[in-house]
Order: structure tokens, then sequence, then C-alpha cells
């Protein structure tokens, strides 16, 4: 993983943003960076992709029902600061100085680094796509659907896409299959109730920590239905969780939607398991099995006589049939 970016301070006439530095590179013969198209393609791209990023990093959940909140919008802000031939340059504030002060009020930072910003964390989603690190708690199902959109830059004549600060992140069609594939491989959602302990609450953005009697640790999001005052008084104590998990690529629970969050009565160890997906992504590898004298092809090819004459192997076949 590269260098992080560091902010730069300077003056901000005209209302113009603070930040840091971010240079998108396009390789490729026909490459018109100033139509308004692309420009479409590629911010709509970047702007969703920032936010759904920046929220998923504070939020937990990369997108949710209604509307868009102000703290997000302040914070997944960036400024389109200069377009050229075959580059754009954009420049993004921290987090701390994107967002207001009755934001920083909502203790938004307890799961984010004040010092960077949407585009960092962007950067980092599409970074852990790329290499297909299939327990990344940087994307889920919906950012990787925005970043599989960076294939639509190149009907525009673009051959590569590079992401330019500190680091370098190169993408081209190989790469946007790669992502395709790992979401494509992610599995569905699934109804789940699940039992454990209550052991850490944020008011901020309603998530909790479910401990099971294993010893393992589910991260949850209360929906708007579950009274914060009955949350907080299960803190520290046995519960049900009714809801949606999410799963990672590699089948691992991301989170867990709570809908209704109970008090647990009864042998807690019979809801405790962690949830597992329904439907496991099938490889072929899984279905290889090793080659013996005795099995498989070695098998069907050595029970035959091959050194009997044709009269001696038809008058076999006669006896079988």
């Amino acid at each position: 993983m590269g260098e992080r970016s560091s902010n730069t301070k300077r003056g901000a006439p005209g209302g113009q943003l603070e930040g840091a530095r971010h240079v998108i590179r396009f390789t490729g013969d026909e490459i018109a960076t100033q139509r308004a198209p692309f420009l479409r393609d590629l911010l709509d791209i970047l702007v969703d992709g920032a936010q759904q990023a920046t929220r998923l990093r504070i939020d937990g959940r990369s997108t949710a029902p209604g509307i868009l909140p102000g703290w997000l919008e302040d914070a997944a802000a960036f400024l389109v600061e200069q377009i050229q031939e075959r580059e754009i340059i954009l420049r993004a504030p921290s987090l701390a100085d994107a967002l207001s002060q009755r934001s920083r009020q909502l203790d938004l930072f307890a799961a984010a680094e004040p010092s960077r910003s949407c585009l960092d964390y962007l950067e980092d989603s599409l970074d852990d796509a790329l290499a297909g690190r299939e327990d990344s708690d940087r994307y889920d199902r919906p950012l990787m659907a925005t970043l599989e959109g960076l294939g639509r830059l190149f009907r525009h004549g673009v051959d590569s896409i590079e992401l330019v600060n500190g680091r370098t992140l190169r993408v081209d069609p190989r790469g946007v299959e790669a992502i395709r594939a790992l979401r494509q491989r992610t599995p569905e959602d699934r109804r789940i109730a699940v039992g454990g302990k209550l052991d850490a609450i944020r008011h901020s953005d309603r998530s909790f920590t479910l401990v099971l009697t294993s010893g393992e640790t589910l991260r949850g999001l209360a929906a708007e239905s579950v009274d914060p005052a009955d949350l907080a008084r299960l803190l520290g104590h046995p519960a049900i969780v009714s809801g949606t998990a999410k799963f990672r690529p590699s089948g691992k629970v991301l989170r867990v939607e709570a809908e209704r969050i109970e008090p647990a009565t009864g042998n807690l160890a019979a809801w405790s398991t962690m949830p597992q997906p329904l439907d496991t992504p099938a490889h072929l590898y899984r279905f290889h099995v090793p080659q013996t004298p005795g099995s498989g092809v070695a098998a069907i090819f050595g029970a035959i006589p091959m050194d009997d004459t044709e009269a001696e192997f038809l008058a076999a076949l006669e006896e079988l049939s």
C-alpha cells in the first residue's frame, strides 16, 4: 500500500477547497477528457465512489435508504482543479477540514482518520478491490458496483487509468473484470437471527458489537426501528439480533444490519453461531480429486485387458452382456 496523502494548507480564495492533490492520468490514442460525456461518466463514478467509500469507513455501510446526510455531502466534497489533455487534477480536503463543527460533535471520527480525505478512502477501496483482498472492510457490494463503472471510461478511447497520490493505482479492462468477478462471487445477503452479548454501542451511527459464546465478534448496525434506549439497556447483556447478514467475497460476515434486538432467554448457545452464506460460490478446484492407480481413468484402463487378442476381447464383452 502506498503513502498517504498530506494535506496542503493554503488559502482558498473564492471558496476553493484546501486539501491534498490527486492526479488522474489516462492513456489511449483518442482521449477527449474535456468532452462532456467523458467528464459526466468520470465524475459520476468519483462522486458516488467517494461518498460510498467515506460512508463505509465512518458509518459502516456504503449506502442506506433515505436522503443523503448533510455531513456526508460535506465529507465527500472535492474540487476539479485542472483538466488537461490526458490528466485531471483533483483536490480534496481532510475530513477534519471538510466537516462542520456540528458534524464533529456527532463523534463521526470514531471509526475514521480526520487527517484523510474522501478520495483517500476511495483509493483505499479501489486498491483492495484490484488486489482481490476478499476479507477487506473497505468495500461492499454497492461500492464494488460503482468501481466497476470505471469500465465506462474505456468507451471514450481510454486504455488505462492511473490514480496518483503518493501511490499509483492502475486500472485497465482486466482490472475492471477482476472487480466484477469479486462482486459476483460475493454471497447474497441472508436473513439471520444470532445471539450473543452486546459488548459495545456507538450512538452516532447506531453501530454495535455482538460477542458470540465462542468469543467471535460480529459488527452490527441497528435500524431506525430499534429504540436507542432499548439498545442502551441491553449493553453488556445477552441479546438476540434479527436482521440481515452482509458478506465479504470470502464468505465471512462483513456486518449485520439489525431490525430487532431483544433480550435473550433460555440457552443462548443455540443461537450463538456465526452466520454462514446460503449460496457459497462453487470453485472448480473444490471438485478436484487426485487420481491414483485405483481410481479415475487409471482404474478404468487398468480393468481392461489391453494385451488380449480381438477375439478374446469380444468374448469378454459377450460374457458381460
